[in-house]
């Protein structure tokens, strides 16, 4: 019998959905049924309906990206609210060529904790969300990287076990020790501004007004994921990832490694 395939992903700047899509590719599913919980509204929603994430599906292919080598808070509310009623799933985390941290780790967790049985996992790669600062990981994921989550997504349909979050592997550092996110924060160019709200419209925090690209509010600005959805879709270049001397010095301590060296995708089956 053909599984019906879901894929649920939190992605400000489509990396995280390609992957999660050419998986549900390679498990033969070519229209999946898609719950983009990257804007607020939509996380709010299966807050309130939790059921809506796994309705009329066998199997739910779940991806986010890795941020410091953790997966967003947001995720992890998102992800804690939708029970799993012992339906199989696919756990899937995007990084930037740096580390994937404890992030696949803690979402398996999550998931198997949630009554979900998880059949495989993997950590792919995305191009990093400060590569206009320090190039790495650009363009990926790549024509390889798609190969090799197409692949992935077919191994997956052959799995009749289930893993646990002990089966996989960490990378442990002094940011997944903590769980404070210390983002870059777009720079707001106001007189290149031409109010079109585009910017607002991909904000994952729902934090940017539409009217003049502003934060809404000062607290707003505390709550910056640091994603660059509003860099990558500023068409005016009115955003822009533009560190103060201090920070480039320090992202280029931290990425150096990253910028010179290609990693490859993580796949685990139990």
């Amino acid at each position: 019998m053909t599984k019906r395939i879901g894929v649920l992903y939190f992605s400000p700047t489509n990396t995280t959905k390609a992957i999660c899509d050419s998986i549900a590719l390679g498990m033969g599913e070519k229209n999946p049924q898609i719950l983009d919980m990257t804007l607020p509204n939509i996380r709010s929603q299966i807050a309130t309906e939790p059921g809506i994430a796994t309705a009329n599906l066998d199997h739910l292919v779940v991806g986010a990206p890795v941020y410091f080598g953790k997966i967003p808070a947001q995720v992890i509310e998102c992800l804690s609210a939708i029970g799993g009623s012992g339906k199989e799933c696919t756990a899937i985390v995007v990084y930037g060529n740096r580390d994937y941290g404890i992030a696949l780790y803690r979402m398996v967790e999550i998931l198997s904790n949630n009554g979900f049985g998880v059949i495989a996992a993997g950590a792919f790669i995305g191009q990093h969300s400060y590569s206009d600062v320090v190039p790495v990981a650009i363009g990926r994921p790549d024509k390889s990287d798609i190969d090799e989550a197409y692949r992935f997504g077919a191994k997956s349909l052959d799995v009749s076990k289930y893993l646990s979050a002990y089966n996989i592997p960490t990378q442990t550092d002094i940011f997944t020790k903590t769980d404070i996110y210390m983002p870059l924060k777009p720079v707001f160019i106001s007189k290149l501004c031409t109010h079109c709200g585009i910017c607002a419209d991909h904000c994952p925090e729902g934090i940017l007004s539409s009217e003049t690209g502003m934060y809404l509010n000062r607290v707003a600005g505390k709550q910056c994921l640091g994603c660059m959805a509003c860099v990558t879709n500023c068409m005016d270049k009115a955003r822009v990832a533009k560190p103060n001397l201090i920070e480039k010095l320090i992202l280029n301590v931290i990425l150096k490694r990253a910028s010179k060296e290609r990693q490859e995708p993580l796949t685990v089956f139990p």
